[in-house]
């Protein structure tokens, strides 16, 4: 018989999800037919597969070692195994901040600054990230042990590009993820970026388009008419406004209304206005200048500020707040000493 005690990172989901995180590899009907024999139960007591666990609850397994082994992949093994690569991660990442990269936290959110050149999310199996950074996190920190990833394993919940700085939420519960995935699924959470392009930009404005992505080349093409539907095409919408401007160049602050692969780069680009540094949609000659003389190597292009909508219920403590970080100072740096 194995015994477990449902913890926050668990909390709020159902009886049966739990158990199938717990079971990977059983079929769904062992799973069915262990909860109703009563094999499966739920602080001692025969549970419904919909009832939602709690903080506190304890579930219990009744069955034999061999047969949970079996089922369960032996996962907190494996988990265990690879804990050492999330907290080589937090170092390695940790070493390139002055100061922490934490905006804020709490039970079940943190916020955080990625770096520009390093990854959100890992894109090859050696790669190192965000992610990894985070989870590493939690592991020095105490807030997550190997055992705890078995049954829910915290991760970021938005992207930035490689080369983009800024800022990144991750979820460090069940509830968070979920809050924060329907945030950013229902385009509630504000999102806005500071950057610098080329000409000079004096009015704000709102551009609408469609984007069609090339999965080969990874990179996408805007158009201002609807594309063929076999393209697969994405509407697009982005709304800015001009900070400063001179020299042939602005810093423009977007707020992004949809949110696509390469879209800020690649719209402002369609619009003549190429994001300063951006190697894909950029303008070269450009560019090279910038790298000569301000030695550039990454698009202007930074993630400054998150904006939470009006919250009910258990997420209220972040109702209406705004977290944001300052623009990078070579920014002005660039507008005021101009090429």
């Amino acid at each position: 018989m194995r015994k477990f005690v449902i913890g926050d990172a668990e909390q709020g989901q159902r009886f049966d999800k739990y158990v199938k995180r717990k079971l990977a590899a059983a079929p769904g009907s062992f799973i069915y037919k262990m909860i109703r024999k009563k094999n499966i139960t739920l602080n001692g007591k025969k549970a419904d597969e919909a009832d939602i666990v709690k903080t506190g609850d304890e579930v219990a397994f009744f069955l034999s070692d061999e047969t949970y082994d079996k089922f369960s992949g032996n996962s907190e093994q494996k988990t265990s195994d690879g804990i050492e690569q999330y907290v080589d991660a937090y170092k390695m990442i940790g070493r390139k901040y002055r100061t922490s990269p934490i905006i804020y936290e709490d039970k079940d959110i943190l916020i955080a600054e990625k770096k520009p050149g390093v990854l959100s999310q890992k894109a090859a199996q050696d790669d190192i990230s965000m992610n990894e950074w985070f989870i590493g996190y939690l592991l020095e920190s105490g807030q997550l042990s190997a055992s705890g990833m078995s049954e829910f394993t915290p991760s970021v919940c938005n992207r930035l590009d490689r080369n983009t700085g800024g800022i990144l939420v991750f979820a460090k519960t069940l509830s968070g993820a979920r809050f924060l995935s329907e945030l950013l699924r229902s385009r509630k959470l504000g999102k806005f970026y500071r950057m610098v392009v080329l000409g000079e930009i004096k009015t704000p404005g709102n551009i609408k388009a469609y984007l069609v992505k090339d999965e080969k080349t990874n990179i996408v093409t805007v158009s201002e008419t609807m594309p063929d539907e076999s393209l697969k095409p994405q509407y697009i919408e982005t709304a800015y406004r001009p900070v400063e401007s001179g020299d042939g160049m602005t810093i423009l602050e977007c707020e992004l209304i949809t949110g696509k692969t390469h879209q800020l780069r690649a719209h402002l680009s369609h619009i003549g206005h190429p994001v300063a540094g951006d190697p894909k949609y950029g303008d070269d000659a450009w560019n090279d200048k910038l790298r000569q003389k301000f030695d550039i190597r990454y698009q202007m292009l930074y993630a400054v500020r998150i904006v939470f909508p009006e919250i009910q219920g258990d997420f209220e403590r972040l109702s209406g707040r705004t977290f944001e970080l300052p623009m990078p100072t070579v920014y002005e740096k660039v507008l005021n000493r101009g090429l």
